[in-house]
C-alpha cells in the first residue's frame, strides 16, 4: 500500500477515534459497528487492534 493511501486510511481511523470521544454516550445507527470499523482500518494499516484500542482507551460501551 502506498503512503498516500495510508494517510487517507489513517485520517479515517482518526475520525473514528474523534467520533468515539465526542459521541460515546450517545445512541448510534443500529447498522454502525464502531469496533468493526476500527478493526478494519487497523488491519489495513497493519496495526494491532487490541493494542490500538487499549492505547486510545476505547471500550465497548458505544
Amino acid at each position: 500500500m502506498d503512503k498516500v493511501n495510508n494517510v487517507k486510511i489513517f485520517a479515517e481511523l482518526y475520525d473514528l477515534v474523534l467520533f468515539y470521544k465526542e459521541n460515546r454516550d450517545l445512541p448510534t445507527d443500529e447498522n454502525f459497528n464502531f469496533f468493526e470499523e476500527v478493526e478494519k482500518y487497523c488491519e489495513k494499516l497493519n496495526l494491532d487492534y487490541e493494542t490500538f484500542t487499549k492505547e486510545f482507551h476505547l471500550t465497548k460501551g458505544l
